[in-house]
């Protein structure tokens, strides 16, 4: 309460800085224009980071506008925008204590007091809940506002004690720690260019130590604090720090979890800069491109975390111009060059590396492996966090992900096969442009004449998802729904039994949801499947263990019977005008040979217990004889056998 208290009083003690309005245009040196144009513009190239441009002189600095709001320029100017005016014509900062108020003073005395501030920190530094305490926002801007309110008049009481809080791995010290560094940052916003300079010379170093102490507990607390003194803020006054995070983040000093901090820490930090920092983006990408073959599970995750909010600002949305952050189609053509030696098998793709920090034969299947490992990281990282999908390139990489994902989890179930099971799912969810539905029915279309039957089953579960989920988008494109019903047809006469099972499961819905009809030509084409003649027991070959049945002819069969099955569990709950005959003539292959009875057999089943509690209005739909026909069925010691 205390705490929040002074920091409050300290807000209302806040000097107002002038401000002047200034024309964008004229600061970039063009031409206004008069349209809206989303993104990298020449009016504001002058806000990106530019490591040849920065900063680092006086002059430089007073004459340098910094614009803090991160979202100024990207889609349009304010009306009018108002920069800070020059260092001399805001109020004097550093004030002796004679020219303080009475409050200012009150406030200056306990904090100049050596001893008030070692009880303070160590009171900060105490653990309250352990495991529970969290970077503490009400702290952070107490110690903002002390900065702000009166310059640097505080750091040489705080520098010693931050120096040895800094050096103790402890979770309660290290989060004081951050919560002081990040309030310093925010604090001297209007701090003169030589007081800035000096203030980093200091923190640079104290950040590297306390990222080398880094641990479990404290990870996230210097990522909020780094995130937190990057917000809203201009990049180019922060060019100390940025170029310090960038010094080598994935080393390998002090292990895999120091690299993953490391890189969660700059991840903070640049993703509060969105779209102000191409540079430093192209400069991690470039960086971190040879090491997406990782071998730790964390760096991994991290990695592709980190490539993410790389490429968060490749959108492609109206009216918005190509970024000159690092694009997404680009970077896949790199990867697939890499991907190569596992895009060129057809089977199906395992994973051979065992040892998480094995040093076995690195040949180029084996660094594959590893790099499709961390893509995958990446795909399901940007899945829930990117502005848009970016379909033509996840398209590229779908036959590879149908190559990995199990239908089933077995011995082999491992953190490849999960990840690309999960890609999978993540990706059919994605919202599809019209134009892109186009692009998606190829692609599968080619995987179903996959020779691995587990690609072709995971094609039709990709295929129920991507549906539902953009149903309106493929119910205006004619051609698209009439390649979706090719798709399950063809599937539904698979050699596999899993895939004509699931196909049919994909038809069922499909009707269900009213995206397919159920009309007199799909019905003949059942019938006719159903009609294929099978060769008579006694014609077989009585000494042969194989049942010398033709598979194509069986298969043929078994599709008509799961086509009409998939019929008939479309409507659960009611009993169409073309349901009563569907049935009769799936009740005549009760007594075919395996798998076809089991399907009619489960086709009854589901049929009676979803309309047992209607039947007395369901069975009007019948005939007598039909009706007949249907009860033996259901009640006959062959529904029971």
């Amino acid at each position: 309460m205390a705490i929040s208290a002074v920091a409050g009083i300290l807000k209302q003690l806040k000097r107002p800085h002038k401000k002047v309005e200034e024309n964008p245009y004229e600061i970039g040196r063009c031409s206004e224009h008069s349209e809206i144009l989303v993104g990298d513009r020449p009016d504001n190239q002058w806000m990106l980071y530019d490591s040849g441009s920065l900063p680092r002189t006086k002059e430089a600095w007073v004459a340098c506008a910094f614009v803090e709001k991160t979202h100024w320029g990207y889609y349009s100017w304010p009306q009018k925008l108002s920069l800070y005016a020059p260092a001399e014509e805001q109020p004097k900062l550093g004030l002796k204590r004679e020219d303080m108020t009475e409050v200012e003073q009150i406030i200056f005395d306990h904090f100049s007091d050596p001893k008030f501030i070692e009880q303070l920190i160590k009171f900060l530094s105490l653990e309250d809940r352990k495991g529970k305490d969290k970077f503490n926002p009400r702290r952070f801007c107490l110690f903002k506002g002390l900065f702000r309110n009166f310059d640097d008049a505080f750091l040489p009481v705080l520098r010693p004690h931050l120096e040895r809080l800094v050096a103790d791995s402890h979770e309660s010290t290290q989060r004081c720690v951050a919560e002081i560094v990040a309030g310093l940052i925010r604090g001297c916003k209007h701090w003169t260019f030589e007081k800035v300079e000096k203030l980093w010379e200091f923190l640079c170093p104290l950040i590297r130590t306390a990222l080398t102490n880094i641990t479990v507990e404290t990870y996230s607390d210097w990522g909020t604090c780094i995130a937190t003194a990057c917000e809203s803020r201009d990049p180019r006054k922060l060019h100390w720090l940025f170029e310090m995070l960038m010094e080598s983040p994935v080393n390998g000093e002090g292990g895999s979890f120091v690299d993953a901090c490391r890189l969660y820490v700059l991840q903070g930090g640049l993703a509060q800069q969105e779209w102000r920092v191409p540079e430093l983006l192209h400069r991690l990408l470039q960086y971190l491109e040879p090491k997406l073959t990782q071998v730790y599970k964390n760096v991994r995750e991290r990695i592709g975390s980190v490539l993410t909010y790389i490429f968060m600002i490749d959108v492609s949305l109206p009216n918005t111009l190509r970024t000159s952050s690092p694009r997404i189609s680009d970077f896949t053509a790199r990867i697939l060059v890499r991907l190569k030696p596992l895009m060129d098998v057809d089977e199906e793709i395992q994973n051979h590396i065992v040892e998480e920090n094995g040093y076995g034969e690195q040949d180029e299947r084996t660094q594959a492996i590893k790099l499709l490992k961390t893509v995958l990281k990446w795909l399901m990282a940007s899945a829930g966090r990117s502005f848009s999908t970016a379909v033509p390139e996840q398209l590229q990489l779908l036959p590879l992900l149908f190559k990995i994902a199990p239908v089933e989890n077995d011995d082999s179930y491992d953190e490849m096969k999960r990840d690309a099971k999960t890609c999978l799912s993540l990706m059919s969810q994605g919202l599809l442009y019209p134009q892109q539905i186009m692009l998606v029915l190829p692609v599968l279309k080619e995987i179903a004449g996959s020779t691995s039957w587990h690609a072709r089953y995971t094609v039709l579960t990709y295929l129920q998802t991507m549906v539902f989920y953009n149903l309106f988008t493929f119910l205006n494109n004619k051609e698209a729904v009439h390649d979706v019903r090719w798709l399950v047809l063809k599937l539904l006469q698979d050699e596999q039994l899993e895939v004509r099972e699931m196909a049919a499961t994909t038809l069922s819905g499909l009707l269900q949801c009213n995206f397919l009809t159920m009309d007199a030509p799909m019905q003949t084409h059942f019938e006719n499947l159903c009609k294929t003649r099978l060769p008579k027991k006694r014609k077989r070959d009585p000494g042969s263990v194989v049942d010398t049945i033709p598979p194509a002819d069986l298969v043929k069969r078994h599709a008509g019977v799961l086509g009409l099955s998939a019929c008939i569990l479309s409507n659960p709950y009611d009993v169409p005008t073309w349901m009563p005959q569907l049935l009769m003539d799936l009740s005549a292959h009760l007594n075919d040979t395996q798998p076809i009875e089991m399907t009619v057999k489960k086709t009854l089943s589901n049929f009676r217990r979803t309309h047992l509690d209607n039947w007395q209005e369901h069975k009007q739909q019948f005939t007598d004889d039909q009706l007949l026909v249907l009860t033996d069925l259901l009640v006959s010691p062959c529904y029971y056998a």
